[in-house]
């Protein structure tokens, strides 16, 4: 075999013969060299190591599994050194165990006297001293180190991939669940168009119809002005309402271009252009986040609830309004709260604030077309967030928008 040593007897016959038992054993050294010649050709790493923690010896494959250059260079080294980390702790019990007299065993990483990554299955068995009384400890310690890096990185990859498949699937399930929610709010916004059409839209169009022929019919100039200034009412409303639609449908078709985007900029955007129409409101905002989203659809929304919160405070003496943000660390999303002290709504009908044409106030006390909400909470939703409001009717009211923070 490559890599034996010829052993000889003492009469000049082979170890072959030796080890068949042909040939009786009188040569007492025989029994060292073939034990040596079994240690050094074993792939395991076998080292005698004494009570105190230091190597002895350490087998020929031992030191190329370890990269030896030279075994003097650490002979006599602390061996419980080399472990660190993680195996410390199973190396040391099993040691304490070995040099009272019982074998233990143990598993962790070492590196090699040069720096390779490697993990080993190591057994530690006591080896008494013949000229001790009663062979009593501590013993020194046979300890034998079989490398199972591959098994070990094998393992690793394993654990990888399935918990990248984990997250994938997790991923995957949101993204069904995401479009589940959406498919129902679709139908759901789909069925509320089909209403709106047959019967939302159709009432301007019956003032109109109705009122062109009272206008028609009449000989009174007074009455005339009147039912055409009705007319020309129903004819915006009906206006802002088709373009409520419009809107409403090309938000579900666009795409989203997200990107981080500064809610404080974009809110002071918003204030910029929306404050001159209400000068006297009292209007403040706390710090908001950098959020990933479309600036342009997340900008019509802030605009929508900016825009409602001035219109339904505008008869409060002190009109106030207030934007600001709170981050949920457990669901991983930004709220956005956008307060006010008007009219309030009456909490028992706040479930149709997000559907289209849904209005809890007559058009003869807040203009408006019924779209703003809705538009809102298409825009949220496609970006993966929810909207709320709360209110009481004469004390104000929160809409709110949560996002995900991608950043958490």
């Amino acid at each position: 075999m490559p890599g034996m040593s010829r052993v000889e007897g003492p009469d000049g016959r082979t170890d072959r013969a030796l080890l068949s038992g042909d040939v009786p054993v009188t040569d007492p050294s025989w029994k060292e060299r073939y034990l040596t010649g079994v240690h050094d050709l074993s792939g395991d790493c076998i080292k005698v190591v004494d009570h105190s923690g230091r190597l002895q010896s350490m087998n020929l494959r031992g030191q190329q599994a370890m990269q030896v250059e030279d075994f003097r260079a650490c002979q006599g080294a602390d061996w419980l050194s080399f472990w660190e980390g993680e195996a410390r702790e199973a190396m040391l019990d099993a040691f304490a165990l070995a040099t009272a007299g019982t074998p233990a065993q143990f598993s962790g990483y070492c590196p090699t006297m040069l720096g390779e990554p490697r993990w080993w299955d190591v057994i530690l068995a006591p080896l008494p001293d013949p000229a001790a009384p009663d062979h009593a400890g501590p013993f020194d310690l046979l300890v034998v180190s079989r490398d199972v890096t591959d098994r070990v990185q094998a393992q690793q990859a394993l654990e990888r991939m399935n918990a990248t498949l984990a997250d994938e699937v997790q991923r995957q399930t949101e993204a069904l669940r995401q479009e589940k929610q959406l498919l129902i709010q679709t139908n759901e916004e789909l069925e509320n168009i089909t209403y709106a059409m047959s019967h939302d839209l159709l009432t301007p169009v019956r003032h109109l119809l109705s009122f062109a022929r009272l206008a028609r019919q009449t000989h009174e100039a007074g009455k005339r002005d009147r039912y055409l200034g009705i007319i020309e009412t129903s004819a915006l409303n009906l206006s802002g309402m088709i373009d409520g639609v419009m809107q409403f449908s090309r938000a579900g078709r666009t795409s989203l271009r997200l990107q981080p985007v500064d809610l404080n900029d974009l809110h002071a955007q918003v204030q910029r252009d929306l404050q001159p129409t209400a000068p006297g409101v009292h209007w403040t905002a706390g710090p908001l986040p950098t959020v990933q989203g479309d600036a342009q659809a997340l900008r019509t929304v802030l605009t929508i609830l900016c825009g409602n919160a001035l219109k339904y405070t505008r008869d409060q003496p002190s009109p106030r309004v207030h934007v600001s943000a709170s981050h949920d660390p457990h669901a991983r999303t930004w709220r956005v709260d956008v307060q006010d002290n008007g009219a309030g709504f009456d909490p028992e009908y706040g479930h149709k604030l997000f559907r289209l044409f849904q209005r809890l106030h007559h058009q003869n006390e807040f203009e408006g077309t019924g779209t703003g909400l809705a538009l809102v909470r298409r825009v949220i939703t496609r970006q993966g967030g929810s909207v709320q409001a709360t209110g009481r009717r004469g004390e104000g009211a929160v809409f709110s928008f949560t996002l995900p923070d991608h950043a958490g």
